[in-house]
């Protein structure tokens, strides 16, 4: 990647409500294996990383909250 940075296009908070109830922010369980848990904890960083985003684009009015 380069040093560039990467913009998004505009956020919509929807879809970020609909992804934390698909991947929500949880404890895995003891009979999950090492594999899935790091594969979940991917899946839920994405979300962390677009809530921080949508907050950020609020933040510097690129959107208004839904």
């Amino acid at each position: 990647m380069t040093t560039e940075e990467i913009v998004l296009p505009a956020l919509s908070k929807d879809l970020i409500d609909k992804l934390d109830k698909l991947y929500p922010d949880k404890c895995p369980l003891l009979t999950d294996e090492e594999r899935m848990v790091w594969y979940k904890a991917g899946q839920r960083s994405v979300i962390n990383y677009l809530q921080q985003i949508y907050d950020e684009q609020l933040q510097d009015n690129i959107i208004t909250k839904d």
